[in-house]
């Protein structure tokens, strides 16, 4: 049974403050900080079977406690209101091209913008499963994945109309351009057909295709229900909030963009979007929009960094960082870039719907232990197998790959390999509702087994990358007829740096063994390239890094 639009909205105007985290008594506003940080999360979002963008939609339309909400959007903006009306136009698109069919699944090729969220938004609250497409893919690897998870609708905007050709598609889908519902409008009252509150009936929500840095790109299968216990960890860690004005500047096609999106979104922050990552854009965007907070990779921190040229900004307060460890010394850098900024660290994976651990901005071990990864979230279990292997199991964690059987991806009992090495322990302090503590050693698959030890790269790359003139490095293992592997570091130099190959050459395994690190962890083998080529997410293809420089490195190896 559908309901009319009017009603909706009435039903709106009466509970929207929910999905903006108020405190639902006057005992709870008496409680403690934490515990009202707890038990704010609103029970509607948690319930069982909850869809995870029906209340914050109806909170954007109702206005209210998103009255201020804002989306900037190159030379657009727009309120909460005119974002809940392109959600409906989107739906309604939708509905009058393939029928209000929860069954249906919808790709979304778009930049980073608000059209991206809307259709985001438009799939989920109708109870559709959508999939977003990286913006780095070819046209043909494109439509291969969309067609692979059954795409009827495939949500274009110009530019990947451009880039890819709607006939890309055409074969199998209908595309639906993105401009066409993103824009000012007034919304018709009819209804779009696909009824109140629906979630599939496995509950699935969206698709997000892994990064690919270990192989093909696969489509973890996220839940609405591990969507919306993600938002709540995000908000309860980084404490994100209505006055925030969030910069995405990760793409929204992988999970981490796209979870801190909901997030955000869910709380009734504003938004700024930043199409293409470019440092000079994101600062212009910070002193225009008074940006609060955003998400970023290492990478992109060191290029912040670099490019500040001894400017501040001090409207930053929270920043979010995934995907990679920070290298020694450049949280000091970050904070001087950004001199208000909380820097929160998270580990997580596209099967985990992002964030499995947080590392509190205050915690000393942000800097005095590299592999402390912090304590894990509360809707997840942590463990590690007999091979130090960290498994995972809860309600945050996917249903599984799009087309593999789920007996392939978790054990008997329920549990994920996530093929990272580490160690878990205790949470210090379980009345403050944290979880186990976690440590990370690196990947099972980029373990280097040499001399019948194990060399973990990211530790080997932690003390390299310190050296005053090296940028980035990446250490990989190769065949070695005495050894069964070698370490190998590819290495760029800093632009200042003045050493010659051979002198800097030694000046790194110099540092390595002051820095105490074991004498068969020391690379034998190093190697300088001008560029490190990185994913969107600014992370590594160890196998990419190796095959571009095989020639230079199996050479190396049989000359020695």
């Amino acid at each position: 049974m559908t309901r009319s639009r009017a009603v909706r909205t009435a039903l709106a105007r009466v509970e929207h403050s929910r999905i903006f985290l108020r405190p639902a008594s006057k005992t709870l506003r008496k409680r403690s900080e934490h515990d009202t940080r707890r038990h704010c999360v609103v029970r509607r979002m948690t319930r069982a079977g909850a869809n995870a963008c029906e209340e914050l939609l109806r909170a954007h339309e109702s206005g209210g406690a998103s009255a201020s909400t804002r989306f900037y959007d190159g030379e657009s903006v727009r309120s909460g209101i005119d974002f809940a009306r392109a959600v409906t136009r989107c739906r309604r698109a939708i509905a009058a091209r393939v029928g209000a069919d929860a069954a249906v699944r919808v790709a979304i090729g778009c930049e980073t913008s608000e059209a991206y969220l809307v259709a985001f938004v438009a799939c989920a609250s109708a109870g559709l499963t959508s999939g977003g497409l990286n913006s780095r893919w070819s046209a043909r690897e494109a439509a291969d994945a969309a067609e692979a998870c059954g795409a009827r609708v495939v949500v274009l905007d110009d530019a990947h109309a451009v880039r890819w050709g709607r006939d890309a598609f055409e074969s199998f889908a209908v595309v639906i351009r993105a401009e066409d519902f993103v824009r000012e409008g007034v919304v018709e009252e009819d209804e779009d057909g696909f009824g109140a509150s629906p979630t599939p009936a496995d509950g699935a929500c969206a698709y997000c295709f892994t990064s690919g840095t270990t192989g093909t790109p696969k489509a973890a299968i996220l839940t609405h229900e591990g969507v919306l216990a993600a938002t709540r960890a995000k908000i309860e860690a980084v404490k994100y909030s209505r006055e925030d004005v969030y910069m995405h500047c990760a793409p929204l096609y992988h999970v981490g963009g796209l979870s801190s999106a909901h997030a955000t979104l869910s709380v009734g922050s504003s938004h700024v979007f930043i199409r293409r990552f470019d440092a000079e854009e994101v600062f212009g965007q910070i002193s225009q929009r008074g940006i609060t907070a955003f998400i970023a990779v290492p990478t992109m921190m060191s290029m912040f960094v670099e490019k500040a040229g001894g400017r501040t900004f001090p409207t930053v307060l929270k920043i979010l960082v995934g995907a990679g460890r920070l290298r020694d010394g450049q949280l000091d850098e970050i904070r001087r870039v950004f001199p208000n900024a909380k820097v929160t660290l998270a580990y997580g994976m596209s099967e985990t719907t992002s964030s499995v651990t947080f590392l509190d901005p205050d915690d000393e071990r942000l800097v005095t232990d590299p592999m402390f990864a912090g304590n894990a979230v509360r809707d997840v279990e942590v463990k590690t197998d007999m091979n130090g292997q960290i498994l995972v199991r809860g309600t945050i964690v996917m249903l599984g790959y799009h087309g593999v059987d789920r007996a392939r991806t978790f054990d008997a009992a329920g549990w994920f390999a996530t093929g990272d090495i580490g160690k878990v322990a205790e949470a210090e302090n379980a009345a403050l509702d944290t979880g186990p503590r976690v440590w990370l050693y690196g990947r099972s698959k980029d373990m280097i087994k040499s001399g019948g030890e194990n060399v973990s790269p990211e530790e080997v790359e932690r003390v390299i990358n310190s050296h005053a003139d090296v940028e980035t490095s990446v250490v990989v293992g190769a065949s070695h007829e005495k050894w069964g592997e070698t370490v190998v570091a590819v290495v760029k130099l800093r632009q200042d740096a003045v050493l010659s190959a051979d002198v800097a050459r030694e000046a790194i395994r110099e540092h390595c063994t002051e820095s105490h690190l074991a004498r068969f962890k020391v690379p034998k083998y190093i190697i300088f390239v001008e560029d490190v080529p990185v994913n969107a997410m600014g992370k590594v293809s160890r196998s990419t890094i190796y095959d571009a420089h095989r020639t230079v490195i199996e050479s190396a190896i049989r000359d020695h």
